[in-house]
């Protein structure tokens, strides 16, 4: 078979439905964020349609999901890009809600700090045990998982001005903690796994 037909299934089959809408889910990150920062008393419209795009985005997740596991359209592709849209939706969302003097109210510029520091911290340290102890099998914590629903939940809670939002938020910073504690701890039983084998 030609070289060039290769090259057109294999781009056909990574340009699934399940990566178009992840695709499309990146696309509207840049539209998200000038809505939140753009936003003042007065122009209600704006964070309206913010919170709409970012309930659509987070739906979309879901759907994307569903269809590559049901329609068996899982691709290397859409498996980098899929967290990655999840990851900057949220930690570019909460540094421009900080950026925002009207949001900054409820959301303090250490908070997307806090955020992303936590991430980096587990990237970072999944790349130096990848380095130094092998290949590691990164699994899916229940802490992890919890910090998600709170991030998108202290998200939400920001857009819609509820009164318990500065709460919530709290609330997110004590999960991520716990999250990253819970994420170094099974770094580390990993490390040690390889390095006694």
């Amino acid at each position: 078979m030609p070289q060039r037909t290769l090259r057109k299934i294999s781009a056909a089959r990574t340009v699934n439905i399940a990566n178009k809408i992840t695709i499309l889910r990146v696309l509207l990150i840049p539209v998200f964020l000038v809505l939140i920062y753009c936003y003042a008393p007065g122009r209600e419209w704006l964070r309206h349609m913010a919170l709409g795009i970012y309930v659509t985005a987070s739906l979309s997740d879901i759907l994307d999901g569903y269809i590559a596991r049901r329609l068996n359209q899982r691709t290397a592709f859409g498996a980098r890009l899929d967290p990655l849209a999840d990851k900057l939706i949220i930690n570019l969302g909460f540094v421009f809600l900080a950026a925002n003097p009207t949001f900054g109210e409820v959301v303090p510029m250490w908070f997307p700090v806090v955020v992303l520091v936590r991430d980096a911290i587990i990237v970072l340290g999944a790349f130096a045990i990848n380095e130094y102890f092998g290949p590691m099998k990164v699994k899916p914590r229940w802490t992890g998982k919890a910090t998600t629903v709170f991030q998108m939940s202290t998200m939400i809670g920001v857009l819609l001005w509820v009164p318990f939002a500065p709460h919530l938020l709290m609330v997110t910073v004590v999960v991520s903690a716990a999250s990253l504690a819970d994420y170094i701890y099974a770094g580390c039983m990993q490390a040690f796994a390889k390095d006694a084998a």
